[in-house]
């Protein structure tokens, strides 16, 4: 410690020299705590700092033994099968006594003993099955959410665009008696039709074909596979048709279909994760009332910034006007006119003098005021608040339990049965294991109301009468 920082600190001191050895200890110390926030890395290591745990898991004693609770994030599913893969990846850890994962709002709460294992052991298992863990303050950042709402969009702006071309060139099918359409013209409107398919296919599904690969490495069946079967099948099929038309495939193709098929999926994603952004929204301005960084008061009287992760309790700290206080404490120097409305719903400040207590998550309206900081982190009332939307957003009924543990078999059996169609229609007609001439199926494509849609030629680009069996 150098001379300019040493002189303040004896001229408070009546002890003079025997002081410096205490204050070149606390020195140290606050040299050595991190000052910043850490952020998650792929090995997840930072999920084992005792002090990042503090915002996301709590320990208590169960039957004389200390166990751990933690909520958090899971990255990138989708349905209720991803639910079961997380849910299956962490029980059949040691350690881990219970697994709960909410589909709808992606939150994971897993009991485990940390005597046994650790978080990050927790998140690497998880991240092998192709999901990621992820602290709630750091998964419900603005700045992803908005990302990821872009990403979708884009997929669903690109299906819409190509969906409506394709149907603008199948659209003469639909009016059309069979060879009023030179033979030219119409192979001329299939090609463009699968030129426009192939963005659709390769862009805007990917996150199907993502959430399928990831599902079959781990020998599971998600929402994501019969989707991404089906896409690959109608498109595969439809150009086999477009090359050859004379082939043993037949010559109906479905790109109409196709695109309508994945612009609807994108359609629901994307309205989903718009819902589920604004429960996020609401949990996450609750969370980020708390500054993420703050003027903390060293030995020698001046301030640095810190993360507010890493103060301790009995910290000095110096909240700015318009700032949230970090913690619960009591004012050290001047009174502040606080904003409470967080837990009165009282719009109207209030003001608290030099001795007085505020609490987490409440404004300071007016000039800088010092705090010294009586509780943190789950021991506040801010904590317990967010506790119980925490709470709240994880637990399920029990439909919702069995509705989460069918799933996986429920969509096995879906595929099979489709498996065990196809393969009777083979033997029988190969020409009809994806279309059938005689019954009219594809209603939801063709049909335009009344008892006109379901009738001859409801799919579009196939002939007098032929409809698409398989979709």
């Amino acid at each position: 410690m150098n001379q300019a920082t040493t002189a303040p600190l004896q001229g408070r001191n009546t002890v003079g020299a025997e002081a410096q050895p205490e204050a070149l200890a606390l020195d140290a110390v606050f040299a050595e705590r991190p000052k910043g926030p850490l952020t998650v890395t792929d090995n997840f290591a930072v999920l084992d700092d005792p002090v990042e745990q503090t915002e996301f898991t709590q320990f208590a004693d169960i039957d004389g033994k200390r166990m751990a609770q933690s909520v958090l994030m899971v990255q990138g599913m989708y349905c209720a099968a991803c639910a079961d893969t997380v849910e299956g990846a962490l029980c059949n850890l040691p350690g881990v006594v219970k697994a709960e994962v909410h589909a709808a709002t992606r939150r994971l709460t897993v009991q485990w003993d940390p005597a046994v294992t650790r978080a990050s052991t927790l998140a690497q298992a998880v991240g092998q099955t192709g999901y990621r863990l992820l602290p709630m303050h750091e998964a419900l950042s603005i700045t992803q959410r908005i990302a990821e709402s872009r990403k979708v969009l884009w997929r669903l702006f690109v299906a819409g665009i190509c969906m409506m071309q394709v149907m603008m060139y199948a659209w003469p099918a639909y009016i059309t008696e069979p060879g009023d359409i030179p033979p030219d013209i119409e192979h001329l409107l299939r090609w463009a039709s699968w030129v426009l398919s192939v963005p659709v296919l390769l862009f805007a599904s990917g996150s199907f074909f993502g959430g399928a690969w990831r599902d079959l490495k781990q020998g599971r069946v998600g929402m994501d596979t019969p989707v991404s079967i089906g896409i690959v099948v109608t498109f595969v099929a439809s150009s086999l048709a477009t090359f050859d038309p004379t082939g043993p495939w037949g010559h109906e193709v479905w790109y109409d279909s196709l695109t309508m098929f994945v612009f609807f999926l994108m359609g629901g994603r994307y309205l989903e994760f718009k819902a589920r952004d604004r429960t996020a929204g609401a949990l996450d301005n609750l969370m980020n009332r708390l500054p993420e960084v703050c003027d903390r008061r060293k030995p020698d009287g001046s301030f640095e910034p810190v993360s507010v992760r890493r103060l301790v309790v009995g910290d000095v700290v110096r909240v700015q006007a318009g700032q949230a206080f970090p913690g619960d404490g009591t004012l050290t120097a001047t009174g502040a006119t606080v904003d409470e409305a967080l837990l009165t719903g009282e719009s109207h400040p209030v003001l608290r003098a030099v001795g007085e207590t505020v609490v987490a998550g409440s404004y300071n309206l007016a000039g800088p005021v010092e705090l010294r900081v009586d509780r943190l982190g789950r021991d506040t009332r801010f904590a317990q608040i967010v506790s119980l939307m925490e709470r709240a957003s994880t637990e399920k009924p029990r439909l919702a339990v069995l509705a989460d543990r069918i799933a996986g078999p429920f969509l096995s059996l879906v595929l099979l049965a489709a498996l065990a169609a196809g393969v009777y229609w083979w033997q029988i007609d190969h020409t009809r294991a994806l279309a059938d001439r005689d019954m009219p199926l594809c209603t939801v494509v063709g049909h335009t109301g009344g008892d006109a849609g379901i009738g001859r030629r409801t799919c579009p680009a196939g002939g007098a009468g032929e409809t698409v069996a398989g979709l």
